[in-house]
């Protein structure tokens, strides 16, 4: 059984670990494609990905500019023309197929909808101020034909055969209109919606109303009377098509309002701003209603919402994407491949049904005719892979059915560019790859003009650069007290300093680590353990009690030897700040008591003395000031009144503590009488 994995598989010559956490830089690594997720990141010129996890030959697409024209939004064919619907100046183009010139200009910002009438004529919609247009389709002559009450969108047109009548689905009251041949609007239904986004019919008399905010398709009776058909997850039915029985929904979520793209906010030296498409995309299902009301899912994406659906001839559902310019085809059973994979951001109308099957983009403006027969060129060509660190590639191999021919490119930017390699020699048979050691690598695949090419994974292997692990934040966890604010019970002075570090492993190595120290002012480094110690962890515990008093420095060396031969070892080291070591007391000297007052001097190798206290005939251990107030230093001197004592004998006991907590003790009787 073929199981798939999300990009990355290590591959060890005799263990294969589970999971990525435990990689190791200098061990031979692989990038492995084979899911549709996988090679569905890549980009697509004649061929098509499958969600079966396959790449194909797919469509042929001609392109044709629009030059300057940010935006196609409406499509409309009629014998052998196809007229386009753009922003921002609300033109519209017709295309002859070879050319495309302006037809008519409306004026508006955007051409959001095109249908053509009983008439004949074209008529447009447009925003923001809700008009719509009747358009000559010969001489492109142009007058204003409606302008419905309430609407400053015209989303959707469409002509009902069955009443000879146009209908209108508008925004921001989210109505429906009926327009006479005059051009006299009647409303045909107010949702509860703010926007009527996409219409369609069934061809005897029902119309079916798709609507934002709430994400329902709606089906007005020829009486006039709506229902609701289904409601959908998300907040906006984009696009709807009806065909033999059968509808085709599009439903998003959206983080942005409908139209908020197109408000005609002031741009530079007053003009309109350019409207765009959606800041980011949305996520997007595509359902299936059968004839008798059965409601399907059938694909969900979460990278891309849809901008229309079309039912096709050969009964497979097209949905357009509104991120990185793509159209799926789906089949009955929910299986669906990338059909098309465009240089534009998105695609925005589709009409593939016709003679001449045709679909437009945005962002910026392109037609795009599909063309009979299959594509010259089919192409896959991956996403550029990271492997982290320049690399040294090994094989290329894969599995399919057909002849395949492939190239590899690699560079050191994300964004292959300019500093990139040419892509490579071509590789008929797995081999190894000829391209230049690099971080990033990119694998194309040319599929021969042949339906039964099949390529169904790509697997790349490489050996990563090892990177060198730094050490850093040498301590030990043994901190002293404030200077004179020694708590009420000294802490016990241990002998045992935890040792910590931070450590910065690039490409996760294991590490092995040897510690060594020095006393601050001695140049000789002492090993703090033997080799037969393997030291993993970021942290020891160090011993010591053989330790004189003093400051050490501490030098902690990484090592990845554990996951690398010799010649490939990287080592680094690092050195602490000086850490005190202070494990014996202080000495309590020369300790006398004359004239009723107590004299000595508490004396430390390191200091400062922390603090003094003393008690008479065991009562309370009461702070003891140095003679000049301050504890400071590793040397105090005392000298401090008993007070009134009692006649006899009487025991004056006094302790003192260094900063790291280590305690004296000296007693002395005193004789008292009057």
């Amino acid at each position: 059984m073929q199981i798939s994995k999300t990009t990355l598989q290590i591959v060890f010559a005799a263990l294969a670990l589970a999971t990525s956490a435990s990689v190791a830089a200098v061990t031979t690594q692989s990038f492995v494609l084979d899911s549709a997720d996988e090679l569905f990141e890549g980009e697509l010129d004649g061929a098509a990905v499958h969600s079966d996890g396959s790449v194909r030959v797919g469509a042929a697409t001609e392109r044709t500019e629009l030059e300057n024209i940010p935006l196609a939004y409406s499509l409309a064919q009629r014998g052998g023309a196809t007229f386009v619907g753009t922003g921002a100046s609300g033109v519209v183009y017709r295309f002859d197929g070879k050319k495309a010139k302006v037809f008519a200009n409306t004026g508006e910002l955007l051409v959001a909808s095109l249908a053509f009438g009983g008439d004949g004529a074209l008529y447009a919609g447009t925003l923001p101020n809700g008009r719509i247009y009747r358009i000559d389709p010969k001489s492109g002559k142009m007058k204003r034909f409606s302008s419905p009450k309430g609407a400053k969108h015209v989303w959707a047109l469409l002509y009902d055969k069955k009443r000879g009548r146009l209908i209108a689905g508008t925004g921001p009251e989210g109505k429906v209109f009926s327009i006479d041949p005059i051009g006299r609007p009647r409303v045909l239904h107010t949702a509860e919606a703010s926007h009527v986004m996409a219409l369609a019919t069934d061809g005897k008399g029902a119309i079916y109303a798709g609507t934002s905010d709430d994400a329902l398709v709606l089906r007005i009776k020829p009486n006039n009377q709506a229902e609701v058909v289904h409601d959908f997850p998300g907040n906006e039915v984009t696009a709807i098509d009806y065909h033999s029985g059968k509808l085709a929904v599009a439903a998003n979520k959206f983080k942005t309002a409908p139209g908020a793209q197109f408000k005609p906010t002031a741009g530079p030296g007053g003009k309109p701003a350019r409207p765009g498409t959606r800041p980011r995309p949305g996520s997007g299902e595509l359902w299936r209603v059968d004839a008798d009301g059965r409601a399907e899912m059938l694909v969900s994406r979460k990278d891309t919402h849809f901008t229309a659906v079309q039912w096709g001839a050969d009964g497979a559902i097209y949905a357009a994407g509104g991120h990185e310019g793509r159209i799926l085809r789906v089949e009955a059973d929910g299986s669906y491949s990338i059909w098309v994979d465009v240089e534009e951001r998105q695609v925005t109308a589709l009409h593939l049904r016709a003679k001449s099957p045709t679909f437009v983009t945005g962002d910026s403006a392109a037609i795009y005719r599909v063309r009979p027969g299959k594509p010259h060129d089919a192409v896959w060509t991956s996403k550029a892979l990271d492997t982290r660190f320049a690399s040294k590639w090994g094989r290329l191999t894969w599995r399919g059915k057909g002849r395949f021919v492939l190239q590899t490119r690699s560079g050191n930017t994300q964004e292959p560019g300019e500093t990139w390699s040419a892509w490579s020699k071509a590789l008929k048979q797995p081999g190894v790859i000829s391209s230049p050691p690099g971080r990033f690598i990119q694998v194309r695949a040319n599929l021969p003009k042949d339906d039964t090419a099949v390529l169904r994974a790509v697997e790349l292997f490489y050996l990563p650069q090892n990177q060198r692990a730094r050490v850093s934040n040498i301590r030990g966890d043994r901190p002293p007290p404030e200077r004179g604010q020694a708590p009420r019970r000294p802490p016990r002075p241990t002998i045992l300093l935890n040792l910590s570090w931070k450590v910065d492993n690039p490409d996760r190595d294991p590490l092995r680590y040897r510690i060594a120290y020095r006393e601050e002012g001695q140049p000789a480094w002492r090993h703090m353990f033997g080799e037969d110690t393997v030291l993993t962890d970021a942290k020891y515990t160090w011993n010591t009690d053989s330790i004189p008093d003093g400051y050490y420095v501490v030098r902690v060396e990484a090592s990845d030897e554990e996951s690398n031969p010799d010649a490939l070892t990287l080592r680094s080291s690092a050195t602490s700040e000086p850490i005190r070591i202070d494990n014996h007391p202080p000495r309590i000297e020369e300790l006398k008591v004359r004239k009723g007052r107590v004299r000595g001097r508490v004396v430390d190798r390191l200091g400062p003395i922390a603090r003094i206290q003393m008690s008479v005939d065991a009562g309370t251990w009461r702070d003891v000031f140095p003679t000049d107030s301050l504890l400071d230093a590793a040397s105090e001197r005392f000298d401090v009144s008993l007070g009134e004592l009692s006649n006899g004998s009487h025991i004056v006991a006094l302790r003192a503590f260094d900063a790291a907590g280590n305690q004296a003790n000296r007693e002395i009787t005193v004789k008292t009488s009057r």
